[in-house]
């Protein structure tokens, strides 16, 4: 669920709300400029520049200080220049060698660009001229370091952009970055409608999706698409398309909310409309992954899915990757599928989601809580600082605190302190009592020490009477402080909505309490938390349809080892391939796991090798010399011998028996967690249909409380989210009741068999 202010909340459950807002950006850049475009003469421009940089969406954050005229600043926010360009670690971007010098940027093809978006910095250059082969771009009195042009170049081989005046006078011409395109942009003036409709499985089941379909008005014909200076002309497959949502609040102002970020997949347009269609990254990575090896010494889960997006292509700094995985080693090869059902078993295998972030990132996200450990070295002789993070009910004992014993039979006497007496599960009490101004002279903590590294999207935090007002969390990695995270203002239940960076020590430091008044800590809970409420009257506009879904009696997880071919040396493939000099290899595709490869040329004649050069379990790159024309090639091997025991979890008494397979699952260890994990899901039997008044916030897999007359505090996760716009918002909800708090009670009695 997206962060957003107080204000904003209270205006999405006002009884009329005020204005919604949208705006879509769809990107009309020319992908093939783009990714081809690069600089010819290098010695045109200074040692320390960025040469590709500019091209690949990098952004110029830390600048080099030079002797430009009024460039340097000595404010401590630029660097000395190396010496050498061995030594520059720092994108500076594009930086000419000469004074006012110009930039020259190549095409292998003749290319047509509609629209330029360069970032100059702050040196920008006030009067300049564009030129390509056909054409030439004035600019006087350019105001900005972010510039932005709709001309259009056609057949263009170069662009070169000619400084003529610069803001700082005698300065370098720089660019930092520059998109050989611009966006459309649609604001609530053109937007008749849109609809966004995401989808995750909690168990990663089945593939994440995000659909988009927008409608706007086409007056004046303005994406007629026999208009050839019409930019819907230069549209393309896969540009980018960003949605941002908006509410106006009391004071009048616009609270903006990042919407989705997707991909162009297809558009069309009448006299009257234009439609687009758009979609998550997910559809586009189609391409099949054959890397898939058996390692009989481990490989964790973490760098299979660094290999898969690598293959994918996907940019380092467009995923993350839960650092969990890492602990997590399987032996078997992944099956020659497609790179995202590839991740898909990769996350179901690690107990993660995988999704697509609202930037357009993705992520595999562990979907439990890591074993944790608290401790304190300031709680009191009756605290149990180690049961806070268990389920259990606390109790509470009367304490000579200001304001803090009641009369109402809700409250303990406490023991004498010694004499061998038991106490009753308090959670943690601190020793330190807060002074007349809420301070204590050594602030009480907790310290959260976690098996493996986690990342939290939020927790919380369940005080005794008297909650203190403020807190500090200090986030550790690796004994390397992160982050602190201050909270100035705490209630009785404090949910903390915020996205916390990965750590493995969580200190929790409270920094003043209620004057007179200890603190009392009962729970708290890590992972995904919520504040939202579907409520009658102010969310809902229909009553829930629910739905009891048939039970499973029995969940058994099949499991996949390997063993030693029992059949021996057999031909995996045989081809008929044309070798030239140009082209001297050929890859060979295999139907299952094979390994002990070798290949033969039939029939060879004196001279003619071919040799294995790369190879997986499911393909082999042959390399030939000595040969020219058609042969006829053989690749020979032996295919994995495979059995597939099971693991078997009671969830019912009665009800159906389901099967879960996930050919990376072969130890008994790895099975049992998976069972575990999916079994928790699939006693989860309600199933919700929601029609409710839309709201922005919410994604997919995200948890809510639904309003209901015989269950207080129903907690629903979920699964597909839709929400329409046409000048309001409105949406549905598909949901299944969460009942992971329940599983996770009964986890350690969950009873498994093996056959």
């Amino acid at each position: 669920m997206q962060a957003a202010s107080q204000a904003y909340k209270e205006a999405m459950k006002g009884i009329l709300r005020n204005h919604g807002f949208m705006r879509v950006t769809v990107g009309v850049i020319n992908q093939t400029a783009q990714a081809s475009a690069y600089v010819d003469n290098a010695e045109s421009f200074t040692y320390y520049s960025s040469l590709t940089k500019p091209f690949d969406n990098y952004q110029v954050t830390e600048l080099y200080a030079a002797c430009d005229q009024d460039w340097s600043a000595v404010d401590g926010s630029m660097y000395f220049l190396p010496r050498s360009s061995e030594d520059v670690v720092l994108n500076a971007g594009l930086v000419t060698e000469e004074l006012l010098g110009e930039i020259e940027i190549c095409f292998p093809v003749a290319l047509s660009i509609k629209g330029l978006t360069i970032d100059f910095g702050k040196a920008y250059p006030v009067d300049f001229k564009i030129e390509s082969d056909k054409n030439t771009v004035e600019i006087e009195g350019n105001g900005d370091g972010h510039f932005v042009t709709e001309e259009i170049f056609d057949d263009a081989t170069y662009l070169r952009i000619i400084p003529s005046t610069m803001v700082n006078g005698q300065s370098r011409f720089r660019i930092h970055q520059i998109t050989m395109g611009i966006g459309i942009y649609f604001d609530n003036q053109q937007i008749k409608s849109a609809t966004k409709k995401e989808r995750i499985s909690p168990i990663s089941e089945e593939l994440p999706t995000i659909d988009f379909d927008l409608t706007v008005s086409n007056k004046d014909r303005a994406f007629d698409i026999e208009n050839e200076a019409s930019t819907v002309n230069f549209l393309e497959i896969g540009q980018v398309v960003e949605v941002l949502y908006g509410l106006e609040l009391e004071n009048g102002s616009v609270e903006w909310l990042p919407g989705t970020t997707l991909y162009l997949k297809e558009w069309g347009a009448d006299d009257e409309e234009m439609d687009f269609s758009a979609t998550d990254r997910f559809d586009s990575m189609d391409g099949t992954y054959y890397h898939g090896q058996y390692h009989a010494e481990g490989i964790s889960l973490y760098d299979l899915a660094v290999d898969v997006l690598d293959d994918a292509g996907v940019d380092e700094r467009e995923y993350w990757i839960d650092p969990y995985l890492k602990d997590v080693k399987i032996e078997n090869p992944v099956p020659a599928v497609s790179h995202k059902e590839a991740l898909q078993l990769i996350a179901n295998a690690g107990r993660c989601i995988l999704y697509q972030d609202r930037s357009g990132n993705i992520f595999i996200k562990s979907s439990f809580i890591p074993d944790m450990f608290p401790s304190s070295d300031n709680e009191t002789y009756f605290s149990h600082v180690d049961k806070i993070l268990d389920l259990t009910g606390k109790s509470s004992y009367g304490l000579a605190a200001e304001d803090f014993t009641g009369a109402d039979s809700k409250q303990y006497f406490l023991p004498r302190n010694g004499g061998g007496n038991e106490y009753l599960d308090a959670g943690y009490v601190s020793e330190a009592v807060a002074g007349e101004d809420g301070s204590f002279s050594e602030n009480p903590s907790i310290v959260i020490a976690l098996e493996a590294a986690f990342k939290c999207f939020g927790m919380t935090l369940e005080f005794g009477r008297n909650h203190p007002v403020s807190m500090v969390f200090h986030a550790y990695y690796n004994e390397q402080l992160m982050e602190d995270y201050v909270v100035n203002q705490l209630s009785d239940v404090s949910i903390i909505n915020h996205e916390f960076p990965e750590f493995d020590q969580l200190i929790l430091e409270f920094t003043k309490g209620v004057p007179n008044n200890r603190v009392v800590l009962n729970r708290i809970t890590f992972g995904d938390s919520t504040d939202y409420l579907l409520e009658y009257g102010s969310e809902l506009t229909k009553t829930p349809k629910g739905t009891q879904l048939a039970k499973v009696r029995e969940l058994q997880v099949v499991r996949t080892v390997y063993g030693p071919s029992s059949e021996g040396e057999m031909e995996l493939a045989n081809e008929k391939v044309n070798v030239t000099a140009a082209n001297n290899r050929h890859t060979f595709y295999f139907t299952n796991a094979s390994y002990s490869l070798s290949v033969d040329i039939v029939n060879a004649q004196s001279g003619q090798t071919a040799n294995i050069v790369s190879s997986s379990a499911y393909y082999a790159e042959v390399e030939f010399s000595g040969v020219a024309g058609e042969i006829e090639v053989s690749v020979s091997g032996k295919e994995y011998s495979k059995i597939y025991p099971r693991i078997s979890r009671q969830l019912y008494t009665t009800g159906s028996l389901e099967t879960w397979e996930n050919p990376l699952v072969s130890s008994v260890s790895h099975g049992t967690d998976l069972a575990e994990w999916v079994g928790d899901y699939m006693r989860s039997d309600r199933d919700y249909d929601i029609a409710y008044r839309g709201e922005p916030r919410l994604d997919a897999n995200d948890i809510a409380f639904l309003e209901n007359k015989y269950v207080p505090d129903l907690l629903i996760r979920i699964y597909e989210h839709t929400l329409k716009f046409n000048g309001a918002f409105s949406g549905t909800i598909k949901a299944r009741r969460d009942m992971s708090n329940v599983a996770a009670a009964k986890n350690r009695l969950a009873a498994f068999r093996l056959f």
